[in-house]
């Protein structure tokens, strides 16, 4: 007896829901997300092949192609007592400076440190957008380092002392940022900077090199 052939039927699927849920998982990632900010100081990095992911607390070091240097520390916990440190070390030199209470807490706020210790009081209440006028004028000076008034040896010397007291590390997380027209003169003042106040270990960011 011949079997009797059922005719087959395309199979629905109704979407309706799982594109409800793509829609809300879309908004939910568009809402949460946080969107990097621009920085303040925008160097060009040399490229490499090499592949290491930076650490979230790290305290940086950026020259730019004039040879100008800067400081940002990523944790504001952190930033707060570098410069308690920073006056704690050096009394006499910066006994002059009106960093109050008030004034280091706004500190805590300053994406770079970009200026000589003895303007910090007027730079730390400026606005983001005033700093970013300024250092497009030139008239954000960068960290002194000449050897009349190296004040970036005292930065450095208060970030080890906070790593060292609060962290227990006597290798503070310490990258250099360089642009890559930078001279190599001013390179190899900077790493000599380091050297001299013991630091022979830290990061040096560059962009990804891809073939």
């Amino acid at each position: 007896m011949p079997k009797v052939k059922v005719a087959r039927q395309s199979t629905f699927v109704d979407m309706t829901a799982m594109c409800d849920v793509a829609f809300l998982l879309l908004a939910f990632f568009i809402l949460t997300a946080k969107f990097r900010p621009s920085e303040l100081i925008q160097v060009q990095t040399p490229s490499s092949r090499a592949e290491h992911a930076i650490k979230d607390d790290l305290v940086t070091f950026t020259i730019d192609k004039e040879g100008k240097v800067y400081m940002a520390i990523s944790d504001i916990d952190r930033k707060r007592q570098v410069i308690d440190k920073l006056f704690e070390l050096e009394p006499q030199k910066y006994a002059g400076v009106a960093m109050t209470d008030e004034k280091r807490k706004e500190f805590q706020g300053l994406e770079i440190v970009g200026v000589p210790v003895q303007n910090l009081p007027q730079v730390v209440s400026m606005p983001k957008e005033e700093i970013q006028r300024l250092k497009d004028a030139g008239q954000l000076s960068g960290i002194p380092i000449d050897s009349t008034n190296n004040q970036l040896k005292d930065w450095i010397m208060a970030v080890r002392h906070v790593y060292v007291q609060y962290e227990n590390k006597e290798k503070a997380p310490i990258a250099i940022k360089g642009d890559k027209n930078t001279s190599m003169k001013d390179i190899t003042n900077l790493i000599d900077i380091f050297r001299k106040n013991d630091v022979y270990s830290f990061n040096l960011i560059t962009t990804l090199k891809v073939n």
